[in-house]
């Protein structure tokens, strides 16, 4: 009896406990059209669709992840909870994530716009922070997703720019931070904040606290600002993260140039989008694989690193496509049997047709 107490003891203990690590497990994959508006008289009608996908998260007690280690299931994969969170608070990671779907959806507009011939000029407006470094100065006065767009009245276009005019300042002064909006960068509003001090190359300098000096890259990258000829909305549907990227671009272009891309067929995608359209590579694969097949979808667009893994986990009528770039994934749909339209037009020449922001290969959301 006393063995059995204990047994369930375990059992019990093991099912309340919250375990460190996270399973990743299929989402949804919805068809882009219904969460993409544009201007009345402008969309026309949609023939198959196209889906975007995502990752389901689930934390773990003991018990589900030693249940999980007997009888794995090939679908779902464990992984230490701070690789997913890269040992952030919650708060903090959720934002990143807000910050990376409002990039992605931004970057496709542009890129969807310009391939339909439409000339997108860009300009660099100012550096979006990407981490806040808890207790330094900046934390609790600034936050993941602002858009710093000056220093006391000193331009800070890229990341290079805003270290630099950091560093012109001695440790302990307090300067003037104008930030606005990935929406809205200008005009922006002010914050005071009191700089601190840290050690670089055996010198005491400026610190701000959002990954300055060490790393300023990873913590932040530049904030472009595309001038539309018409406003085109997109409700993420509570979906954060950038690799819908390819998917909305694809599905604003569905609903721009004719409607009929996929050629009646239903066709995913994943992977994210860069101003000069080429395809950046994602996680979940193994995941969104099966989302989409269960979805009903006979085509699915993956970055060409994530071939192999997606066809592992494709079944007999779902064709893994690996796209390296926007035209890529044209000119398959096209001998898919899909119809470009406007969509063949491709970006005018000049910057407004392929202008890229500085230092946007190093941004953390690409």
């Amino acid at each position: 009896m006393g063995v059995l107490i204990l047994v369930a003891g375990v059992v019990i203990a093991t099912s309340l406990i919250s375990a460190p690590y996270t399973e990743l497990v299929p989402g949804d994959a919805q068809p882009v059209s219904n969460l993409i508006t544009v201007p009345h008289g402008r969309a026309h009608p949609i023939h198959g669709k196209v889906l975007l996908t995502d990752v389901g998260v689930q934390s773990l007690h003991y018990l589900e992840y030693y249940w999980e280690q007997v009888f794995p299931n090939r679908a779902n994969t464990i992984v230490p909870t701070g690789e997913i969170t890269a040992n952030l608070p919650e708060s903090e990671f959720d934002a990143q994530g807000t910050v990376d779907m409002a990039e992605s959806q931004m970057t496709a507009t542009s890129v969807a716009l310009r391939q339909l011939g439409y000339s997108i000029p860009e300009r660099d407006v100012g550096v979006t922070l990407y981490v806040i470094d808890p207790g330094s100065p900046a934390w609790n006065k600034l936050q993941v997703g602002d858009v710093v767009t000056s220093i006391d009245g000193v331009p800070t276009t890229n990341p290079l720019a805003l270290q630099n005019a950091v560093r012109a300042h001695q440790p302990g002064e307090t300067v003037t931070i104008r930030v606005g909006t990935i929406a809205a960068p200008t005009p922006g509003h002010d914050v005071s904040v009191r700089l601190g001090s840290i050690t670089s190359d055996h010198q005491k300098v400026a610190f701000l606290g959002i990954g300055d000096p060490v790393a300023p890259i990873a913590a932040m990258g530049t904030q472009p600002q595309y001038d539309f000829p018409f406003p085109v909305s997109i409700n993420s549907d509570d979906i954060g993260g950038p690799s819908a990227g390819l998917a909305w671009t694809l599905g604003i272009l569905n609903t721009l140039g004719g409607g009929d891309l996929t050629g009646g067929q239903i066709v995913a995608a994943t992977g994210t989008i860069r101003p000069d359209g080429t395809v950046g590579d994602v996680g979940g694969v193994q995941q969104k694989t099966v989302a989409v097949d269960e979805a009903g979808a006979t085509v699915f667009f993956v970055p060409e690193p994530e071939l192999s893994v997606a066809r592992a986990m494709a079944g007999p009528h779902l064709k893994v496509f690996a796209v390296q770039s926007l035209s890529q994934a044209l000119t398959d749909l096209e001998h898919l049997g899909g119809k470009l339209g406007s969509a063949a037009t491709g970006p005018p020449a000049g910057p407004g047709g392929h202008s890229v922001p500085t230092d946007w290969q190093e941004s953390p959301w690409s």
